[in-house]
């Protein structure tokens, strides 16, 4: 017989391949977003979305205030509980389209950018939209339905990225091509996640009590209240002080920083707390499971970040054309702390997972501002200088943050820390030094690249052979795919 624990253990597995896959399209949607409307629109265009979006984000925490995470990670949920958790979320979200609507007009005039009024404006819905979608996938998150959640994901950006690019090519190229994608991919995951979900809400009843969940949820809501303005505090302050086109460099930067970190490591959160609260009692497993993970995002996200920071300035010639290559010291500057942020997404796991979202927004109240202060000394340098900052800062965080979460939920702080600075040494800073290289030995961007690529992948073979370290990284990653491959849902 096949213990619940292990069957959980296939299910982590199968559903996180699930998620890879369907993150897998949406990089390529977004990759082709980026480059795309890259050539269609202009740096200002997209700072100005940029600033906007900065705003967006903020009411978005009051309008889930953890309820979609408290939801999903229950095990005893009624359906009246379910039915008030939805018209709290879509009663938040209807508030908070009044209330950005009222604020349209100061915030234009704070920035002196008369276009974010319409722009505010417009992008207002997308809270109430949002808000009545959060049960619904919820309840699919809940239930482990991964293909359908994936699903959920992926179309609505498909469909917002064809909206972008018509609107850009047959009516004009300016910043409404980025508001109309945005309201697409709202309404259509609103519509999806109806479809796909089994449940349907009833009316609000005072009988069915959702304190825990509330609790629960403060807790997330704290943490992502204060990690709101380590995350959107550069936009803000690039914005206010440099103007819109050097904020469009710098959101141009951070969004393709963002992409493995929002588009594979954040959405297996997904598969992960469900099941990491489901075998926590079991410590043996439960540590296994999390050095797994930290190996994906250490050797994965090593790779990947190294890659791209070695060869910044051949892609971003190639992808984005002339127009774009300040972007790539900020880029560089900003990658570097990418790497640390794919580490600490463990940590937030293990916070989730043993109920200690009290103690993870107990840790932000003053780790955050340390990060915030560390990117606000480097404004007076433009982008580089915040970009630069950001990765100072959240380098250390990631330090620190190991050893706050093992003194609430007793993780081994040697063995991760070791892990992550080994997966550095072996992976990361290397295959930096070559990429640089490359591109200093060498001329042309498609040269630079080409042979780029080729020397990594040689060192990569040759360390492969030499190092049993990297040897054993490979392998267990591989065996992550040949059990998904060999596992059927």
């Amino acid at each position: 017989m096949v213990s619940t624990v292990d069957d959980h253990g296939g299910r982590a597995i199968r559903g996180g391949m699930v998620v890879l896959m369907g993150q897998g399209v949406r990089i390529v949607v977004l990759l082709a977003s980026t480059v795309v409307l890259a050539r269609l629109l202009s740096p200002r265009d997209f700072g100005l979305l940029a600033l906007v979006t900065s705003f967006i984000a903020f009411g978005t925490l009051f309008r889930d205030f953890g309820l979609g995470t408290a939801a999903s990670r229950a095990s005893d949920i009624s359906h009246g509980q379910k039915s008030n958790l939805f018209w709290i979320n879509f009663g938040m979200g209807v508030i908070l389209s009044v209330v950005s609507l009222a604020l349209a007009k100061p915030a234009s005039v704070l920035f002196d950018e008369a276009a974010l009024q319409d722009i505010i404006a417009a992008l207002s819905i997308t809270f109430l939209l949002s808000g009545a979608s959060t049960q619904f996938r919820a309840e699919i998150n809940r239930e482990l339905r991964f293909v359908a959640l994936t699903v959920a994901d992926t179309l609505p950006s498909l469909l917002g990225l064809g909206s972008a690019i018509w609107f850009a090519l047959a009516i004009e190229r300016t910043y409404w091509s980025l508001v109309v994608q945005q309201l697409v991919i709202a309404a259509c995951s609103l519509v999806l996640a109806m479809l796909l979900c089994r449940w349907k809400p009833g009316l609000p009843k005072s009988s069915e009590s959702i304190r825990e969940f509330v609790s629960y949820g403060g807790g997330i809501f704290g943490s992502q209240f204060i990690a709101y303005f380590t995350k959107n505090v550069d936009n803000l302050s690039i914005g206010y002080f440099w103007g819109s086109t050097t904020l469009g460099l710098y959101g141009r930067a951070y969004q393709v920083l963002m992409l493995p970190i929002t588009q594979i490591v954040a959405p297996l959160t997904r598969v992960a707390v469900p099941i990491l609260t489901r075998v926590r009692e079991d410590r043996a497993r439960f540590f296994r499971y999390l050095e797994s993970a930290q190996l994906l995002a250490g050797v994965g996200l090593g790779i990947m970040y190294a890659v791209a920071i070695g060869l910044a300035s051949p892609f971003i010639r190639i992808v984005f054309g002339d127009q774009w290559m300040p972007m790539v010291p900020i880029f560089q500057a900003l990658a570097v702390g990418g790497v640390f942020r794919g580490l600490n997404q463990i940590v937030f796991w293990v916070y989730l997972a043993t109920d200690n979202t009290g103690a993870q927004f107990r840790f932000y109240l003053w780790s955050q501002p340390l990060i915030v202060i560390a990117m606000l000394c480097g404004l007076p340098w433009g982008g580089v200088g915040v970009a630069a900052g950001h990765s100072i800062g959240y380098a250390v965080n990631w330090v620190v943050s190991v050893w706050w979460c093992s003194r609430v939920a007793d993780i081994p702080v040697a063995r991760f820390l070791l892990g992550g600075v080994k997966s550095l040494a072996a992976f990361t800073c290397p295959i930096i030094a070559i990429g640089l290289s490359c591109v200093w030995l060498t001329t042309g961007s498609w040269t630079q690249a080409g042979v780029g690529l080729g020397a990594i992948a040689i060192y990569l073979a040759v360390s492969y052979v030499g190092f049993p370290y990297v040897r054993s990284s490979f392998r267990e990653l591989l065996g992550f795919a040949e059990s998904a491959r060999s596992r059927r849902q």
